[in-house]
């Protein structure tokens, strides 16, 4: 295998293959081109297994060990964009265990900027990478941590959200499952009350206790009372009542009543029940009772900092069912998300991302997926042009490289460039020929004894 060729890729090439660090290219389909004998330790795979071995989101191989292999060399949206990027994966080993490592991908370029592939160094913990960190592998990993928290603590991980407002809801929750008070849930149509509702229910009750719901806006009054009223409920069942400001008054004086005995009240409105109470709508008695406990949801337009989260949740969500997964999105399609007000709340955007799923041509959802109506009345084409990304020429990224295999050959060394030379299978003046050209500063103290 070897990287693509050019005058500084054939310098080069003898110094990746002795460097301490792993090291490894790809081509632009992802596909292994090169992996040097640090990489073959560190991973236990030889470079005649890895050759043209494609790197993919999804599993793919003949065993699980290849395919999170191929999972984690496969390049961050933005290294696929064009700009290098950085990443925290996790590294399997033939012998199954497993490593963390930073990775960094660099796109390779030829002069009209079509691109070549990848060139990409593994780091262990301490060694900060030159690339960014790619924000597209951050997200996947931040909701992957949240999922796994709130399955610990709710049993499910439908509950998706970041932020402090967002934790005082989960401890709302959690508090509200604890106790047997009737819970009000407020909020518009599509901030999902009902799944709030049903969070409690399940975390607070034995499992086997009925969870009957009703909608009072759909139901008319007659067939209310006889459903609500008529049936001997057993203990341990709780209501869940939809819009319960729109229940006729005269059933609200039985539902307060019926209430004093072991009955749970899960309830759930888009109104305001102080202005209900103050207007005659809502009768007192059952006022009390709803208000004891009270959890206002917040509307999507006050969570717009929470947007790429919770699309990267539904896009993920979606990819269970797909045999087109998509792997995350474009900056230019987050960025035409957040700026959106989503009066449909959650449930709009679950509608958006659906459509932006089956609208995309590849892995990544771009701006074109998005709908038009999202962007704004005029939409996409009357957007102004995404910017474009400068191309840094090959020569250019690999000196980059080059630059960083020689600095941490020197700082494993103590600055001793002897030793930093043996290390890169390189002579001293070499050496020393290199850390002139490339302006490697020396340090404030230096190790003299060359």
């Amino acid at each position: 295998m070897s990287i693509p060729r050019t005058q500084g890729s054939r310098r080069l090439q003898a110094l990746f293959q002795k460097a301490d660090g792993p090291v490894f290219a790809l081509d632009a389909a992802a596909r292994f081109l090169y992996v040097n004998t640090a990489w073959e330790s560190l991973t236990g795979y030889s470079a005649a297994e890895m050759a043209r071995f494609s790197c993919r989101p999804t599993a793919h191989a003949d065993s699980v060990e290849l395919a999170a292999l191929a999972s984690a060399f496969y390049p961050p949206l933005e290294a696929r964009s064009g700009r290098p990027a950085a990443t925290r994966s996790v590294i399997p080993q033939r012998e199954g265990t497993s490593r963390f490592r930073t990775l960094e991908f660099w796109p390779l370029r030829d002069q009209r900027g079509n691109l070549l592939g990848f060139l990409g160094m593994i780091h262990e913990d301490e060694e900060a990478p030159l690339a960014p960190q790619a924000e597209s592998v951050r997200l996947r990993a931040d909701l992957l941590n949240l999922r796994d928290h709130l399955q610990r603590r709710f049993g499910h991980d439908a509950l998706i959200g970041q932020g402090p407002a967002h934790q005082r809801l989960l401890d709302q929750v959690q508090a509200a499952a604890a106790s047997e008070a009737a819970v009000l849930i407020l909020g518009e149509p599509g901030t999902g009350r009902r799944l709030v509702a049903r969070t409690i229910h399940q975390r607070g009750t034995r499992p086997g206790d009925p969870l009957v719901p009703f909608d009072c806006t759909a139901l008319p009054a007659d067939v209310l009372a006889r459903e609500l009223f008529e049936p001997a409920r057993p203990a341990g069942t709780t209501l869940m009542m939809v819009e319960v400001l729109d229940l006729p008054r005269d059933l609200q004086g039985r539902l307060a009543h019926m209430l004093e005995g072991p009955i749970r009240l899960l309830a759930t409105s888009g109104g305001d029940p102080d202005r209900a109470l103050a207007e005659d709508r809502l009768r007192p008695d059952l006022y009390y009772r709803l208000t004891t406990l009270v959890i206002r949801l917040r509307p999507l337009r006050e969570r717009l900092d929470e947007v790429p989260l919770l699309a990267q949740h539904l896009l993920e969500r979606l990819n269970q069912r797909s045999e087109r997964p998509r792997t995350g999105f474009t900056s230019q399609a987050l960025s035409a998300l957040t700026r959106y007000d989503w009066p449909g709340n959650f449930r709009e955007l679950a509608r958006v991302i659906d459509a932006a799923h089956a609208a995309a041509d590849g892995d990544v959802i771009g701006l074109d997926a998005v709908p038009a109506e999202i962007q704004g009345n005029l939409g996409a084409a009357h957007l102004p042009p995404a910017p474009t990304t400068p191309m840094t020429p090959l020569d250019e990224v690999l000196e980059q490289v080059e630059r960083r295999l020689i600095e941490q050959a020197l700082q494993r060394s103590r600055h001793n460039k002897s030793k930093a030379a043996e290390l890169l299978a390189i002579s001293r003046p070499r050496l020393y020929r290199r850390i002139g050209e490339l302006r490697i500063p020396e340090p404030l103290e230096t190790v003299t004894s060359d």
